[in-house]
């Protein structure tokens, strides 16, 4: 009898060890919310720690139907699909079709599987240097907007001759804060 209870501890001992071993899942959420000023801003919540990601002030797209709190409430959730489908990793730029006139086509922000687009994040201006808006973008995505355009985690993909790339790891945002 007694061999059966060690044998149960030491059971009990090793199913303990790993699961407590076992890493905590990376769940990150964002959402678009409401400031203290009033402003739309998308956060960025990973276990207890909450984040302002992007705070939407840029009034640009206002004439074309897309307001700070319009942006804040469509592109939040594309953030969080491409996380969730783990396309979020790599950003670029590129010409995306308009859903009511494919005939129409304008620069935006997107995540990327080999050289096509997969996932539009965020739509930019004729105007904007898309090179310069996506540093500036990764960099927010990446904790460090200060460094924006230092950020070496872009570069143009030799292989593909794609536009500009550039890596994200959303949880510096909650490294460099710590």
């Amino acid at each position: 009898m007694k061999s059966y209870q060690w044998l149960l501890f030491i059971s009990l001992f090793t199913i303990n060890i790993i699961l407590t071993g076992c890493k905590e899942p990376e769940e990150v959420v964002f959402s678009c919310e409401t400031n203290s000023d009033g402003e739309y801003v998308t956060e960025v919540k990973h276990q207890d720690k909450t984040r302002d990601l992007i705070v939407w002030k840029r009034t640009n797209f206002v004439k074309a139907g897309f307001p700070p709190q319009r942006r804040c409430q469509e592109v939040t959730p594309k953030l969080q699909t491409a996380y969730d489908n783990g396309t979020l990793k790599t950003l670029t730029w590129g010409y995306s079709e308009a859903e009511n006139n494919p005939n129409t086509r304008f620069k935006s922000l997107c995540t990327t599987t080999g050289k096509d687009c997969h996932t539009l994040i965020l739509t930019l201006l004729d105007a904007d240097d898309p090179d310069v808006e996506l540093k500036a973008f990764t960099a927010v995505l990446n904790g460090d907007a200060s460094r924006a355009y230092l950020n070496d985690s872009c570069g143009k993909l030799r292989q593909t001759g794609a536009n500009l790339t550039c890596t994200v790891d959303i949880f510096k945002v909650f490294k460099v804060r710590e």
